[in-house]
């Protein structure tokens, strides 16, 4: 494949990239978490078609100045759209999955409190538990992440 079709396909490529990328950070954003599984496999799909495209350019780097200045540039540009758009998603997806950890967390010690302890012997001898079981237990979620 020649490198001006690489390029070409680069760009393409590279544009359903942004878009997806705008739209998966948008769902994060809005803690719409059940719009993540239907865009990873389309993520996936455009990330290894976008390697096959820069592995063959770098087969062909010296077919690549023969490509038209302008169609570099605009490669080159939607590059770093790109690049923020993977910064921004790594970032909303670090505090989506630190989120869901806290959750995890504050339920995991709700049980561990409802849970009765070991017990302790009384002065007549009876078996005392130290910790009463907690019927009802209430957690509150902080969405200001």
């Amino acid at each position: 494949m020649e490198a001006k079709k690489r390029v070409d396909d680069l760009i393409v490529i590279s544009g359903h990239l942004a878009t997806l990328l705008e739209r998966e950070n948008q769902a994060l954003r809005a803690r719409r978490m059940a719009e993540l599984g239907d865009t990873l496999s389309e993520k996936n799909v455009l990330l290894r078609a976008f390697e096959s495209r820069v592995e063959g350019l770098a087969e062909q780097a010296d077919d690549l100045a023969q490509v038209d200045p302008d169609l570099r540039e605009r490669l080159a540009g939607i590059g770093v759209k790109v690049n923020r758009l993977i910064d921004e998603n790594a970032r909303l997806l670090k505090i989506a999955i630190e989120a869901n950890r806290r959750v995890m967390d504050s339920v995991a010690e709700a049980v561990k409190s409802c849970r009765p302890g070991a017990g302790t012997y009384s002065a007549k001898g009876a078996v005392e538990s130290s910790r009463r079981g907690v019927r009802n237990v209430s957690i509150s979620v902080d969405r200001t992440l």
